[in-house]
């Protein structure tokens, strides 16, 4: 038989593995929020977050008493996902959709600015043709036009 202590520390290891799924729980919320999948890909990414979230529950039952599953097992991960869904998720989407909109303002920044930079050498162009063609006209010069005319053999 187990010691106290030893099955406590399994007990606070189920706990914060049911935070642990609790937290990538609303990850996924978010992601799925973002994403809007249809019907055919709504299964895919359920199948997606228990692919990711299995090898992590697997881990923390490993931490926590070789991996066997027992009843308070069961009972901690629900009490870690209450008190995670209790206290922490309201305050954790809303950090999520903040960050998302940081990150989503500063990738429009750098598009923006690789456009920019981009375009930059066009505009240049552009502002100098017009500069000359008009320092042309304001100078009384006409405008000189090249014409390409091919010398072809049987033409005399």
């Amino acid at each position: 038989m187990e010691s106290l202590g030893t099955q406590l520390y399994a007990f606070g290891i189920v706990l914060l593995a049911g935070i642990t799924l609790g937290l990538f729980f609303d990850l996924f919320r978010v992601i799925r929020g973002l994403l809007r999948p249809s019907v055919f890909s709504t299964p895919l990414l359920d199948l997606l977050f228990w692919a990711l979230i299995t090898p992590v529950l697997v881990l923390y039952l490993i931490l926590a008493n070789w991996g066997e599953l027992r009843g308070y097992v069961i009972i901690g991960l629900l009490l870690g996902l209450f008190f995670y869904r209790l206290l922490l998720s309201g305050m954790i989407i809303s950090l999520l959709l903040w960050l998302v909109q940081v990150i989503g303002g500063f990738l429009s920044l750098v598009v923006s600015l690789v456009i920019w930079l981009a375009s930059f050498p066009v505009l240049l162009f552009q502002e100098a043709r017009f500069s000359w063609s008009h320092r042309q006209k304001s100078l009384g010069g006409t405008k000189r036009t090249w014409h390409f005319r091919p010398r072809l053999r049987w033409r005399k």
